[in-house]
């Protein structure tokens, strides 16, 4: 019996030793940067109160595909990870369709850019070269509206600056992604995120109340070098 218990023990003691070793070959810390593709969902908004029947405008903005960037500093922990993020994308708008009154497409410029300062936790699986992970995160991003175009009420007006306007907001976002290791510091990743900050409420250059969602999907490819 207690011949078994020292060797479970012993074994314990060389995997805790070996898992060490690795994380130390790594770089407990590590710093991170990735452009993203941006593919923010089309932006429901509801506008109001305006002067007409029924009171508000309901209108859905087009978003084009966007891109960005994002740098990040973390620590491992095991096979979790830990790190704080900063972030940017640009997704422009260039026609917004009219639901109520329903006016129909309307051609329009602007978009939004979002600037976000998040906190983040990862669990990476396995310990080989290609080590999938999952992850959450939660903090802030603060998103510039602008929007130039003729109004929904009155289609066929000259287009005019209507709406430059930014917002802070609490956001969220959960990430799945995979990291190929080109050495034991150097790693390339490729992950899909999907970040929402839910809806924002931007005020026109009139007073007038915009609350617009923002939400979406990014893939984002970069490198991670561990010291």
């Amino acid at each position: 019996m207690k011949k078994g218990i020292r060797s479970a023990a012993l074994v314990l003691a060389v995997g805790m030793y070996s898992t060490t070793a690795y994380a130390s070959d790594e770089g407990d810390w590590y710093v991170a940067a990735s452009g993203t593709a941006s593919l923010l969902n089309d932006s429901h908004t509801v506008i109001g109160p305006i002067p007409v029947p029924p009171g508000y405008a309901e209108t859905e903005n087009r978003m084009d595909t966007g891109y960005g960037a994002q740098l990040a500093i973390g620590r491992r922990i095991g096979n979790a990870r830990v790190e704080i993020e900063g972030g940017y994308t640009d997704n422009k708008s260039k026609h917004y369709t009219a639901i109520v009154p329903p006016t129909g497409d309307i051609a329009s410029e602007g978009g939004h850019k979002a600037w976000r300062a998040m906190a983040n936790v990862y669990y990476d699986f396995g310990s080989g070269d290609f080590r999938p992970y999952l992850g959450g995160g939660i903090g802030y991003a603060d998103i510039k509206a602008r929007f130039f175009a003729a109004r929904a009420p009155f289609p066929n007006e000259a287009p005019f600056l209507i709406m430059n306007d930014h917002k802070g907001e609490f956001a969220y976002q959960a990430m799945a992604g995979v990291a190929y290791q080109l050495s034991a510091r150097v790693a390339l990743t490729a992950q899909y995120r999907w970040l929402s900050a839910g809806k924002v409420h931007f005020r026109d250059l009139a007073g007038v109340g915009h609350v617009r969602e923002h939400k979406g999907s990014n893939i984002d490819v970069g490198i991670r070098f561990g010291f």
